[in-house]
Parts: structure tokens; sequence; C-alpha cells
């Protein structure tokens, strides 16, 4: 199954943030992601969002349980 790319700018919507925060993260590696188009544009894997909102919290999104806040 081929996972869906996803722009900074859906990134960034999605997480809340500025898509210039996006951009840094993808430029020093906090985020995973591709350069398409003569390497200009930015495509993030869903996988790679998960991996980043879960990487710290050494869980994964079906055993995501115990969220703080909630």
């Amino acid at each position: 199954m081929t996972e869906k790319l996803l722009t900074p700018d859906a990134v960034a919507k999605m997480l809340e943030v500025s898509p210039a925060t996006v951009r840094i993260w993808l430029r020093n590696g906090t985020l995973r992601g591709l350069k398409v188009g003569a390497g200009r544009l930015w495509r993030i894997s869903e996988g790679s969002v998960e991996e980043f909102l879960y990487r710290d919290q050494n869980l994964k999104p079906e055993n995501n349980n115990n969220r703080a806040g909630e």
C-alpha cells in the first residue's frame, strides 16, 4: 500500500505549527521528508509524521492509550 504524501503546509495544520517550523524540522532532520520537483518541494509521508509524534514517547500509534492530559 502506498502512503499518502503531505505538504509542509498540511503537516503544519495537523500539528498546529507554522509551515516555516515544519521546513526547519525537515532541513535539520527532526522530521523526515522527501525533496521533489527539482529538489525544491518537500513532501512528508504520513508514517514520518507518526514517527515524529511518537518518537520521544516510546509509544506506537495503535497503543496510545495513556496520552498526557486525557
